[in-house]
């Protein structure tokens, strides 16, 4: 008797990603339904002034995340004209609204060796600027976040076990040797540049300005809503640093999505109230993905009218 071939196992794990979206949407949505006449009336009452020095504020933030970017890139041996490296790092920024963030890495190393950059040093920069990111608004948030904000301390003591080990490992010394080890085990020749101190600092530099104005863009929109100009500045700019650290350790999530509103929503509302700061942060989350999508768009009409040529090209490997 033929034996009838088994049916295919199917990967129960390729549902984690669609079921943690939909309770994200789910439970979102409720939240939002429960509050919603109060909600419309908060973002009826936002300041259009506001939100636009929000845009204002959002796009350069952005622009000091990709010079951070760019300063990892130039440290590591792959300079590049301002407009190359903006149109390499907004597109490459696009692929965060896919579940992973991983995405931002493979989309990012893509667009590199179109600019002649080894895959291993694109691969590198992108997990820096990564590690840098959320280990400077860990800090920043450390630093700034108030005793008033304590419902999101109570929420998210974890999160500060990360930041010495984030620290640690953005020492250039700690970086060359996690980066040649892991070329090694891969059979690939080591980094043909390293770190810098003075390169970290560049990073680490442009990177907190980001932060900064990031954290002064969640602001705006907080006085838009009527929120204390002084007793909010602080926890703005600290909860947004927060809000927006945690978002890439939620990885099936895109962009952090609901993730990070959750968080902004439980460090802000304890100046401002709960349905204020979701309006917030509904708002933050509109300006920002059309910044991100604006922002691609013209750097890459920059690059071109610019003409930017690679960078030296490089063996990819």
């Amino acid at each position: 008797m033929t034996d009838v071939p088994a049916p295919p196992r199917r990967d129960a794990g390729r549902w984690v990603k669609p079921a943690f979206l939909a309770l994200v949407l789910a439970f979102g949505g409720l939240f939002v339904a429960r509050r919603w006449d109060l909600l419309v009336l908060e973002l009826q009452r936002m300041s259009w002034s506001a939100v636009l020095a929000a845009v204002v504020l959002a796009a350069l933030a952005q622009v000091a995340g990709m010079r951070a970017y760019r300063a990892i890139l130039a440290d590591l041996g792959a300079p590049l004209p301002v407009a190359a490296a903006g149109r390499l790092y907004f597109l490459g920024q696009l692929g965060k609204y896919l579940p992973g963030t991983v995405w931002v890495v493979v989309g990012t190393m893509a667009l590199a060796r179109e600019l002649g950059i080894m895959r291993k040093t694109s691969l590198a920069a992108s997990l820096l600027a990564l590690v840098l990111s959320i280990a400077t608004a860990l800090s920043l948030a450390a630093v700034l976040l108030p005793i008033d904000a304590v419902g999101s301390i109570r929420q998210y003591w974890w999160v500060g076990l990360l930041l010495p080990l984030l620290l640690a490992g953005l020492h250039p010394r700690v970086v060359s040797a996690v980066l040649d080890t892991a070329l090694r085990l891969a059979r690939r020749q080591p980094m043909p540049e390293q770190l810098s101190t003075a390169g970290t600092l560049r990073a680490v530099g442009w990177q907190g300005l980001s932060w900064l104005l990031f954290g002064l863009h969640a602001w705006m929109l907080v006085l838009g809503v009527g929120g204390p100009a002084g007793q909010s500045l602080a926890v703005s700019i600290g909860g947004f640093a927060l809000a927006y650290a945690i978002g890439p350790l939620a990885v099936v999530a895109p962009a952090g999505a609901g993730v990070r509103e959750v968080a902004l929503v439980l460090t802000l509302g304890s100046v401002i109230g709960s349905t204020a700061a979701l309006a917030v942060a509904l708002v933050s989350r509109v300006l920002l993905v059309g910044v991100d999508f604006a922002q691609a768009g013209s750097w890459t009409l920059r690059a071109r009218r610019a003409g930017a040529s690679p960078a030296p090209t490089l063996p990819l490997g």
